[in-house]
């Protein structure tokens, strides 16, 4: 109940955030938005407005770039923080252990990435009932538990990093390193490697390796979850294949594997260099 506890006090602490309180607004913003602009498009170009299921796929972009930025924001600084202010042996002198600390500091931020998020989707829910007319509960329930999933994949990754430091500012750097990694270097070094391999950019069929690389990624991966939660294929990386068996990375269900994986490396290594460093 230790980390029960840690997870109480930082979720209070955390959610008092004026930062949080804007980048929850933009996603409502943005969410809405993105309702908004694929009802539109979908009555300037076929006549009338598209399903839940297609809006959902619309919603997916400001999701995917949203959700990792703030769940970063709020868990960057949550070990690293406590550190440089100096409050963190204060914390540890009461009878929580250093991990206690590390799994209540995830659990209070998720809680916390987790309001902004449910905050976020309800308005585009009201989004759906405005351009839509109507929603099927099951296929916005099934994409809200996946994004909160995803949102507890870059919390792990932010906390981790904040454990491993005890600078707010090699944190961050870190955490927002990483999301410039994701986004645009990971696909880069993947293209470029194709090129290596095959002598070009362009081929007619992706090989394995190819498939399997791109859908590594926590974004990716989001997208093969929501794939498999929603059987939608234009969600995932395994859109891109032609033909034949898919990679088992490819394959939707996979992708909860590869954030459980994205999930569970950064924590682990971050509890054991945190129990291993001097405060």
């Amino acid at each position: 109940m230790s980390a029960i506890a840690v997870a109480k006090k930082d979720f209070r602490d955390a959610v008092r955030s004026r930062v949080l309180l804007a980048l929850t607004v933009l996603f409502g913003i943005f969410t809405v938005g993105g309702a908004y602009l694929a009802s539109w498009a979908a009555e300037a170009f076929e006549g009338s407005a598209e399903t839940t299921l297609d809006l959902i796929i619309a919603l997916q972009t400001p999701a995917g770039y949203l959700v990792p930025i703030i769940a970063l924001v709020v868990s960057y600084g949550a070990i690293a923080g406590e550190r440089e202010s100096g409050s963190l042996k204060f914390l540890l002198g009461l009878p929580h252990t250093r991990r206690d600390v590390v799994v209540g500091k995830i659990l209070g931020r998720t809680g916390v990435v987790g309001v902004s998020i449910l905050v976020g989707f309800a308005v585009g829910l009201v989004g759906l009932f405005a351009f839509v007319g109507s929603v099927s509960f099951v296929d916005y329930v099934g994409f809200t538990l996946v994004t909160l999933l995803f949102g507890l994949v870059y919390v792990c990754i932010g906390v981790g990093l904040s454990s491993m430091t005890r600078s707010t500012t090699k944190a961050a750097i870190g955490a927002f390193g990483l999301i410039v990694f994701f986004w645009f270097v990971w696909s880069i070094l993947v293209q470029l490697l194709l090129y290596a391999v095959e002598g070009q950019f362009f081929v007619e069929e992706f090989p394995d390796w190819y498939i399997t690389l791109l859908s590594l990624s926590p974004d990716a991966a989001y997208g093969s979850a929501l794939g498999a939660v929603l059987g939608e294929s234009g969600l995932t990386m395994s859109g891109m294949y032609d033909g034949g068996d898919l990679p088992l990375a490819a394959r939707p269900w996979f992708g909860f594997v590869v954030l459980g994986i994205w999930a569970l490396v950064p924590l682990v290594i971050g509890v054991l260099r945190f129990e291993s460093i001097d405060l």
